[in-house]
């Protein structure tokens, strides 16, 4: 099909922006000429931009003939364009046919689930490449803070992504599973398609080098950064992506800095302190034996002896695994605070039951639980490699907006008084089994 024909079919699929910024990104692959295209001209110029196993992956979809015996040499600006319209515009069958004709076959032409593990690792570090050469990306914030992006993470999350597919990750892969997974993994769908949107608009020259989905929110704002050479990353940017995936919509636009062991000191009641009243949070713990957990809190933290929180209440692991654990429903123990009692755990717990706990810190900072069971949470595994666990290193992020607070009133519309300022002098107190003698002396008709 020559240059006519393909420019022809095009404008019925394309507005007119995409079509000036994919016949760019045809000619500055091509060298110029707008209809002599060959796959090694296409990898080599995506391969400045994306992971070269995956521009190779991608040309073999493009240059794949259509008819046995038939050898393409070269290909129209229609064939050039359809990943973009695929990734923009195509359905879950298409994505799939082109992610099947991208992965390199075994010797008997059958597919496997450790060549879709490699695809998606190629598409998580394109993604990250993208974003760090990206003007204006946040990502820089989260680099410059020491946040990685290493193999092990890399591999970690493409792990992580496929826990729907299968626990086996060398069987035969069958298009009906493939199908299943990207329907139950929108979040590769997500990167799939912020890694092909970013390719063309970029060797297109487009002014809008990236086109986001402003409900979604792949990389959170990093807001309140520390300011102190103490603070190293407990988890890498991996890591973010995954969790932050996990969390409701409408908390994913930005993390929070609230808390670290290593900045602030190992004191239970500095981290309460910092927390309280700050909107849902997560943690993470990093313990002796360098296993990374933590879990994902809906409600404000306060304290009292009851449990909170609701179902979308989370928790995971990272490392040596990534796994998310979400609510079975069978109770409501999803979050507890509680300070100097004498009847009651004084600690913080998520999950299971006293005594018991999917997580659990003790108010005397620096030893844990994660028992082997716990019904709170569905598929559910012991975080720490050891039940009783010692913490290494401890980090809680807020996550969404801060909630509003009105300066003289709570959200009950009843008047609060000063004394129920500087939280994390109160926790001091509390956690010292002193209590505010100023507490009595509150004004008729305060929080009655």
């Amino acid at each position: 099909m020559g240059n006519t024909s393909g420019k022809r079919e095009s404008d019925n699929l394309y507005t007119a922006e995409e079509l000036r910024f994919l016949e760019t990104a045809y000619r500055n692959a091509s060298g110029g000429a707008l209809e002599k295209l060959t796959s090694d001209r296409l990898v080599e110029a995506w391969s400045q931009t994306i992971e070269r196993s995956l521009a190779e992956g991608t040309a073999q979809f493009l240059f794949m003939p259509t008819k046995p015996g038939q050898h393409c040499i070269n290909i129209p600006l229609r064939k050039f364009g359809e990943p973009y319209y695929i990734m923009e515009r195509g359905s879950i069958e298409m994505k799939m046919q082109m992610m099947l004709a991208s992965l390199q076959r075994g010797a008997n032409d059958s597919y496997n689930s450790k060549q879709l593990e490699q695809y998606i690792h190629s598409v998580i570090k394109s993604y990250v490449h993208l974003e760090s050469t990206l003007k204006g990306s946040t990502i820089k914030e989260w680099q410059d803070l020491g946040f990685l992006t290493t193999e092990r993470s890399v591999c970690s999350f493409a792990k992580g992504l496929m826990r729907n597919l299968s626990k086996d990750l060398e069987h035969t892969l069958h298009n009906e599973a493939l199908e299943r997974w990207l329907h139950v993994t929108p979040q590769f769908l997500q990167l799939w398609r912020e890694v092909f949107v970013q390719l063309y608009t970029r060797h297109g020259g487009s002014k809008r080098q990236i086109i986001k989905d402003v409900e979604i929110s792949i990389l959170p704002q990093l807001c309140d950064a520390p300011h102190s050479s103490h603070y190293r990353p407990i988890i890498e940017l991996p890591h973010v992506l995954y969790i932050n995936a996990q969390l409701p919509r409408e908390m994913r636009h930005k993390w929070r800095f609230l808390f670290s062991s290593k900045v602030h000191g190992e004191s239970f009641s500095t981290m309460i302190g910092k927390m309280i009243d700050k909107g849902p949070t997560l943690f993470f713990i990093e313990d002796e034996d360098q296993y990374i957990f933590g879990g994902y809190a809906p409600e404000s933290w306060s304290l009292k002896p009851q449990f909170g929180g609701d179902d979308s209440s989370l928790l995971y692991t990272l490392s040596p695994a990534m796994r998310c654990f979400t609510s079975t429903g069978y109770n409501e123990h999803y979050q507890y605070l509680n300070l100097n009692q004498h009847t009651m755990p004084n600690g913080l717990g998520m999950g299971g039951q006293f005594g018991f706990w999917g997580l659990w810190l003790d108010c005397m900072f620096g030893e844990g639980q994660s028992v082997e069971s716990c019904t709170t949470y569905c598929d559910y595994v012991q975080l720490s490699k050891r039940k009783q666990f010692k913490i290494r290193n401890m980090e809680v992020w807020a996550v969404g907006d801060l909630p509003v607070k009105e300066d003289d009133e709570g959200g009950d519309g009843q008047k609060r008084s000063v004394l129920d300022s500087n939280l994390e002098d109160r926790a001091m107190l509390e956690i010292a089994g002193k209590q505010m003698h100023s507490d009595g002396l509150r004004e008729p008709g305060m929080d009655d």
